[in-house]
């Protein structure tokens, strides 16, 4: 089995597939959310409402999609999530006012806050043992291909059709990876895995967790800083599109699909560190170097003269980007049990949705004129980079000793 092609692996090739597709809707959401608000409403403060408030809900729903998931398994709650976001999108293009598109954002977000630790679950359930680095590889691939090909995907039925034939597809297609989620057998590795609802000391095994795993504090204190500077991309590669470059709204899709093609070449390399990598040690200081590498290549945007070398440094940037991403999980994964990795999830992913949302909302730094692109940029960079150097100097140090 070692040896063999983790597609070969009926569980893992299953949840592959589900991965696939609503990565693909979600980030042709992701694309088209800012299209139907800036067309409608305008590109400033709506625009950023819109982009924060889908993430809000992760927030307040967090201790209530714990239990739930620790409780039931992911399976079903993810299952009925899609099909409330199914529901959910078409509104987006038919609502009659502004506040009527904010509360279907929320309801979509709602979902989102269930559908994401759900699949994290299901997925890392599925992963052959010993082979997390390549697993986790192929699933942030997935993400990626959604990332090229979603937001171009989106732009382009927007421009070419309307944005409610875009969004009806949108819908139709999570109503497709629904009906894949239902066509999978359930495997008893996720019902075994879905730790007891009567969980005790939820707090204290939080607290346990981090002592026993001091390592957890390095990966996710430069996650933030990374999430910080993720949601702040968002508005700004529509801004920088609009704004420095003057092309049309729809432009800005290839930007974020640039980004995913650099990632998918950081597969290629990722997958080739899978066999390097073997202990935490350097699976810590791969992560720690990549996320640098990433933050200072997206920092460089400030500096780019036109829309191809912006495109360049999205590539480019991609490429550290995944290798980050595949030892994050890989670390987890590898500290952490199956019914730990819920409860870390449970914490973890609320903040770094609050660190995202962050993130965009300083985007009203720039629509209130209160600072450059440029000077809104370098802030979401440096929230990217600083975090970083403490523990490379930490690593740095221990290693001498």
């Amino acid at each position: 089995m070692e040896n063999s092609n983790l597609w070969y692996d009926a569980a893992f090739r299953r949840i592959s597939i589900v991965l696939t597709v609503d990565s693909f809707c979600s980030w042709m959401l992701v694309a088209a959310l800012p299209l139907v608000v800036a067309a409608r409403f305008g590109a400033g403060a709506e625009l950023v409402g819109s982009l924060a408030l889908r993430l809000l809900p992760s927030l307040l729903l967090a201790p209530i999609v714990a239990a739930l998931l620790r409780r039931s398994g992911p399976r079903l709650p993810v299952l009925y999530s899609l099909l409330v976001t199914a529901v959910a999108i078409p509104g987006l293009s038919f609502a009659p006012d502004a506040m009527t598109v904010q509360m279907t954002v929320l309801v979509i977000g709602a979902a989102d806050a269930v559908i994401t630790p759900g699949l994290l679950m299901l997925r890392a359930a599925v992963v052959p043992a010993g082979r997390n680095m390549e697993a986790n590889t192929a699933f942030q691939a997935i993400d990626r291909f959604g990332k090229i090909f979603g937001p171009p995907a989106a732009g382009l039925a927007a421009a070419s059709i309307s944005i409610e034939a875009t969004l009806t597809a949108l819908a139709l297609a999570q109503i497709a990876a629904a009906l894949l989620l239902v066509l999978q057998p359930s495997d008893r590795q996720e019902q075994e895995n879905a730790a007891p609802s009567h969980a005790s000391g939820f707090g204290r095994e939080i607290l346990a967790m981090f002592r026993e795993n001091p390592v957890l504090w390095a990966l996710l204190l430069p996650a933030f800083g990374y999430m910080i500077s993720l949601g702040a991309l968002q508005p700004f590669l529509f801004w920088l599109n609009r704004d420095q470059f003057h092309l049309g709204p729809e432009m800005w899709t290839l930007l974020l699909a640039a980004q995913g093609a650099g990632a998918l070449m950081g597969a290629i390399v990722s997958h080739r560190l899978a066999g390097a990598l073997a202990s935490t040690q350097a699976l810590l200081r791969a992560y720690l170097i990549s996320s640098l590498l990433e933050g200072l290549s997206t920092f460089a945007l400030i500096f780019a003269p036109n829309y191809l070398v912006a495109s360049a440094l999205l590539i480019v940037g991609g490429i550290p980007e995944m290798i980050a991403f595949a030892t994050y999980f890989t670390l987890v994964q590898r500290c952490l049990p199956l019914e730990r990795q819920a409860v870390f999830y449970a914490v973890s992913l609320p903040l770094m949705d609050a660190c995202l949302i962050a993130g965009i909302v300083s985007g009203a730094l720039y629509t209130s004129d209160l600072v450059t692109l440029g000077q809104f940029w370098l802030f979401a960079s440096a929230c990217a980079v600083l975090p970083v150097l403490p523990f490379l100097a930490w690593r740095g140090s221990a290693t001498n000793r």
